[in-house]
């Protein structure tokens, strides 16, 4: 097996040549996931020049798909060519090249979203709190709406103090889950910053950190995207309410 990594607008691709065994596919799995640990928009795995690829290989393969993926976690796609290779990935995220793997990183699901363009003021986390009770309550989610007005809003704040325009807000209802987005315009990740007892900031990421199921930061470009996936109780959601889609 030939194994080739290379980087390019945050998107990591992992190309294998040659024949492609159960225990070189340990190395690819290994591979993969050591590039989802850095948080980039995605991953793409090219098989297109994979000459031969065993059952145990396909069937490790496989792992990567029963991980969370997709928007706004890293997505990780599968590019493939030779017929033998492709049905051997029936049922996952699998296109005939590179360009279209990429293309397909930054797929969304059908969940019910909302995306709103905020002003680069002072005023930006009150926007983003009325964008959160128009979307809690259209949905029927007052369950969790304390909880994700306050993450919203530290998460506003930073960006707003912090980065750079555009910044932008969305937010997507799934079955058991609410997952925020905040886009901004600087590639800088986010970092603790040291607060007093008496501060009045500062502890921002320490309650998303506490509040949030899962978080992380994906990459632009040219800015960044910092997330919060707020978990809910089932059955809460409104079938067959749909919020609008985007708003500005």
């Amino acid at each position: 097996m030939l194994l080739r990594q290379e980087l390019e607008d945050g998107v990591h691709r992992v190309a294998v040549g040659g024949t492609l065994s159960a225990a070189d596919a340990d190395l690819l799995v290994a591979q993969v996931q050591a590039a989802l640990a850095l948080e980039p928009r995605g991953v793409v795995v090219d098989l297109t020049q994979a000459t031969d690829v065993a059952d145990g290989a396909f069937r490790e393969l496989r792992r990567l798909s029963k991980q969370p993926s997709g928007w706004p976690r890293a997505a990780v796609t599968f590019c493939a060519r030779q017929p033998a290779v492709v049905a051997g990935l029936t049922g996952l995220s699998v296109h005939p090249n590179r360009t279209d793997a990429v293309r397909h990183i930054d797929d969304r699901s059908d969940a019910p979203r909302e995306r709103v363009c905020l002003q680069h003021t002072l005023d930006s986390p009150a926007q983003a709190r009325a964008a959160v009770a128009t979307f809690t309550e259209r949905l029927g989610l007052q369950e969790i709406v304390d909880d994700l007005t306050l993450v919203v809003s530290e998460m506003v704040t930073n960006a707003v103090r912090y980065a750079a325009p555009p910044v932008v807000i969305e937010m997507q209802a799934d079955p058991d889950a609410v997952l925020v987005a905040v886009e901004d315009g600087s590639p800088e990740r986010p970092r603790a910053r040291a607060a007093g007892p008496d501060a009045e900031g500062g502890r921002g990421l320490m309650l998303v950190d506490l509040l949030a199921a899962e978080h992380g930061v994906r990459p632009g470009p040219p800015g960044k995207t910092v997330w919060a996936l707020l978990q809910r109780r089932p059955g809460t959601f409104r079938e067959g309410v749909t919020p609008r889609h985007y708003r500005t």
